[in-house]
C-alpha cells in the first residue's frame, strides 16, 4: 500500500451520497423495519429513539451487554463515543447504525432478521430473472475452455446492482445490465483475463475459491451461478462463501440465507432452476460448497486489519473473490483514494490473490482513467453512485513480508 493513507470518507458534505445515506436513508431504512414487523412496544421504542439520534445525537456505547461482539464494538466505539453521526467516518456511521438496529430488535435474544422480509421478497420477485440465468448457467459448456467462466464472472458483478439496502424488491427503479452481459461498455476497469490466468493456476497450487457474498436474493443466486460454474467444471474442488454473523445493510446475506436460497431455487417450477439448485445441493452435501460466516464483515474494520484466524483461513485460497460496494469499500478502507490509484497498488496486502467485482454505488474507486471518468461523467453525472457502472479489479497475493 502507499505509504500514506488518504482520510476518510465522512458523511457531513451536504449533497454526497454518503450524506443523503445518513441524514435520509437510515432513518428511513429504521421506519421501514418498524412498518413491516409486529414488534413488541418496547423494540419500537427501541427503534423510534434511534431514529430520533440521527444525525444529531452523540454517538453512544451499545446496550446489549452480554452479546458475541459487544466487547469489540467497545473498542470500536471508544474513539468516537460522544460525536454525531456526520462526524464520524461513514463506514464507520453505517455499520454502527446496523448494529444499532439489532441492539434495539434485540436478535441475539430473538433471532429474528429485521430484514427477512424483505430478502425473501428479493427471491420472489426475481423469478423473471432467475429463470434465464438458470438457462444460462445449464448451457455453458467445457468445450470453450476457461472462457466459461468469464460469462458468470460478469452475471455476478451485474447481480450486484440488486442491493435491497437502495432499491426495495422489485423497484423499477433498480438498474439492469444484466440482459447486457455480453457487452462491456458500462465496465471502467476490467483485469477479467488477469483473474482466468489465475484460474489456471489453481489446480496446480490451491484447489479452492474464497467468495465474499454481499446482497441476497437474485444477487445470491448470481453467485451461487459462479459457485457452480467453478465446481461444476472442475476449476476448483471446494468454494467457501464468506456471509454477516448477523443482518445488516438490509440484505447481506447471514448463513441461513443460503440454504434458504438453495430451496428456493430446487422447488422452482422451472426444470432449469431446479437443476441449478439441485447441484448446489449436492456441493453443499459433498462440503465442496462451505458456509463461513465471522463478525468481521459486520465491524467497522478496514480489510488490512483481518483478524488473525481469518487470514490464516484466506491463506488457503487459490483465488479470493470479492463481491460488492460494502466489501469494496472495506478492501480501500473507505478512504479517499485518487481514483487514477492502480488497484493492485492499494490492495496488495490479502494473503491470496484477491478478484473484485463490484457496481459502483459509493464515492470511491481505484484503477480508473482520468479520461474515462470525464466521459463517464459527462454521460452520466451519477456514475459513482446508481449502480450503472461496474469494475473487475485483480490484485496478486501479498509478499511473504506482508503477511
Amino acid at each position: 500500500m502507499p505509504k500514506e493513507y488518504p482520510p476518510p470518507i465522512y458523511s457531513d458534505q451536504p449533497g454526497t451520497w454518503a450524506n443523503s445515506t445518513a441524514c435520509i436513508r437510515w432513518p428511513e431504512t429504521a421506519r421501514k423495519v418498524i412498518n413491516t414487523y409486529k414488534y413488541t412496544s418496547r423494540i419500537k421504542d427501541n427503534l423510534n429513539r434511534l431514529i430520533e439520534d440521527i444525525p444529531n445525537q452523540p454517538i453512544r456505547h451499545l446496550e446489549d451487554k452480554g452479546s458475541p461482539d459487544w466487547e469489540d464494538w467497545s473498542s470500536y466505539i471508544e474513539a468516537w463515543e460522544g460525536k454525531d453521526w456526520l462526524e464520524v467516518p461513514w463506514f464507520f456511521g453505517e455499520h454502527y447504525f446496523y448494529r444499532r438496529i439489532i441492539e434495539a430488535v434485540d436478535y441475539f435474544n430473538t433471532g429474528l432478521d429485521p430484514f427477512r422480509q424483505e430478502k425473501k421478497l428479493g427471491l420472489e420477485k426475481s423469478v423473471a430473472e432467475i429463470e434465464p440465468l438458470a438457462l444460462y448457467l445449464d448451457q455453458l459448456n467445457k468445450n470453450v475452455g476457461i472462457e466459461v467462466l468469464r460469462g458468470a464472472l460478469l452475471t455476478s458483478l451485474w447481480g450486484n446492482q440488486a442491493d435491497l439496502s437502495i432499491w426495495p424488491a422489485g423497484s423499477s427503479a433498480n438498474p439492469d445490465q444484466l440482459s447486457q452481459i455480453s457487452l462491456k461498455s458500462y465496465l471502467l476497469a476490467d483485469d477479467t483475463d488477469l483473474i482466468l490466468d489465475q484460474i489456471k493456476k489453481i489446480s496446480i497450487e490451491k484447489a479452492r475459491m474464497d467468495l465474499f457474498l454481499d446482497n441476497a436474493g437474485f444477487e445470491l443466486v448470481t453467485d451461487l451461478g459462479l459457485a457452480d460454474t467453478f465446481l461444476r467444471f472442475g476449476y476448483v474442488s471446494t468454494v467457501v462463501l464468506h456471509v454477516k454473523a448477523h443482518p445488516t445493510f438490509v440484505s447481506d446475506v447471514v448463513e441461513i440465507d443460503v440454504p434458504q436460497a438453495i430451496d428456493f431455487l430446487s422447488g422452482a417450477g422451472d426444470k432449469n432452476t431446479r437443476s441449478l439448485g439441485g447441484r448446489l445441493k449436492e456441493y453443499v452435501e459433498d462440503s465442496r460448497l462451505r458456509i463461513q460466516s465471522h463478525y468481521f464483515w459486520n465491524s467497522p474494520l478496514a480489510m488490512w486489519e483481518l483478524p488473525g484466524d481469518l487470514r490464516v483461513e484466506l491463506a488457503q485460497s487459490g483465488l479470493i473473490i470479492s463481491k460488492g460496494d460494502a466489501n469494496y469499500r472495506r478492501l480501500l478502507g473507505d478512504l479517499e483514494w485518487d481514483f487514477s490509484l492502480p488497484f493492485q497498488q492499494v490492495v496488495d496486502y490479502l494473503p491470496a490473490p484477491l478478484a473484485a467485482l463490484r457496481t459502483l454505488k459509493a464515492e470511491l474507486a481505484l484503477g480508473m482513467d482520468l479520461e474515462a471518468i470525464q466521459e463517464t461523467y459527462n454521460q452520466d453525472p451519477d456514475w459513482l453512485v446508481d449502480g450503472k457502472w461496474g469494475v473487475i479489479h485483480f490484485s496478486p497475493a501479498a509478499k511473504k513480508s506482508k503477511l
